[in-house]
């Protein structure tokens, strides 16, 4: 949701973004049998693949786990209407991000461009080869950005932003939301305390751990073209009403690299980095803040935040919480 916030911010900046439907294809109902094969590997032995909603009991302490979708969906207003009275009846709702912390992320970004600006040395006109820029720059051009105004993001935050396809950027500059701000709204209609799991700064720390060159080969996997953004953009989304949220980045992983003119170790060793950093570091920080809560608490985060090995859930089971899926 942070991210989110942060693109919606670049969103609001973009004149020439024009309204666009999203018209992907489930990529799940069209995998090579290559593909197939390889997604059951990617899944094989994963703790907690699925469910949207979870309760994790210790002692007294009552923590229901929440996957959102931070994208904007027909269907949401309804779910979030059935978790209504969960959120209402709990102690605190915590949440990525908190209207606190996008009011401090929309001043930091507007007072210091450096935090998704090159504001000095290169631009990634200089540090690409020229048929990469050349892909870099359509898939900008297609999102609203302009090409000189692209060549000068941290390559972290434009790898991000060329993710997702023009159509999610015109519903996030047309102010639709996804669960998570519906669940907050909930949580402020009845006074029940909502706080951040991370400062707003964090996605900044972490990406920004990496060389500039590094930056550069992470942004490769962020150049797709926008078909297949959109088609990615509906496996997700049919994904995550699936509740199949563990299977997200593994189809991501498997998909993508046919789309990328990369050797496979190096694509993977790149993945792996984006996970670590996106889902595994924030995980293990989260945790101590959640498990420190007393009394009844909802934690509500990214869907794809939940399974795996290195998930909250399974990090909670290793910390003595019994776990019970919950309708969603």
């Amino acid at each position: 949701m942070m991210f989110r916030t942060l693109v919606f911010t670049l969103a609001l900046t973009l004149p020439q973004m024009v309204a666009a439907a999203c018209n992907g294809t489930d990529l799940r109902t069209v995998l090579s049998a290559e593909q197939s094969a390889a997604l059951a590997t990617e899944m094989q032995g994963m703790p907690y693949p699925d469910g949207n909603h979870w309760v994790a009991h210790k002692g007294d302490q009552v923590i229901h786990l929440i996957g959102t979708l931070h994208l904007a969906d027909p269907r949401l207003p309804a779910i979030a209407a059935r978790l209504a009275p969960v959120i209402a009846s709990a102690d605190l709702l915590m949440a990525e991000v908190t209207a606190t912390e996008e009011a401090q992320l929309k001043h930091a970004v507007a007072t210091r461009p450096d935090m998704i600006a090159q504001t000095s040395g290169p631009t990634l006109i200089e540090l690409m080869p020229a048929d990469d820029w050349e892909v870099l720059a359509r898939a900008a051009s297609e999102r609203g950005i302009p090409p000189f105004m692209a060549a000068k993001f941290q390559p972290w935050y434009l790898s991000m932003v060329l993710g997702m396809p023009p159509c999610v950027l015109t519903s996030m500059k047309d102010g639709q939301h996804g669960l998570d701000k519906a669940l907050l709204l909930i949580a402020k209609d009845n006074d029940v305390p909502a706080v951040a799991l991370e400062p707003f700064d964090t996605l900044f720390t972490l990406m920004g751990q990496d060389t500039l060159e590094q930056q550069v080969d992470v942004l490769r996997l962020g150049v797709t073209p926008t078909p297949q953004s959109e088609d990615m953009t509906a496996t997700l989304v049919a994904q995550y009403f699936d509740e199949d949220h563990g299977a997200i980045m593994p189809l991501n992983r498997v998909v993508g690299k046919d789309w990328v003119d990369m050797p496979d170790a190096e694509y993977n060793a790149l993945f792996d980095d984006m996970l670590d950093t996106l889902i595994i570091q924030r995980n293990a920080m989260w945790l101590p803040k959640i498990i420190a809560t007393e009394g009844v608490v909802v934690v509500a985060v990214g869907a794809g935040h939940l399974g795996g090995s290195d998930g909250l859930l399974h990090l909670l089971e290793r910390e003595g919480y019994a776990l019970r899926r919950q309708p969603f």
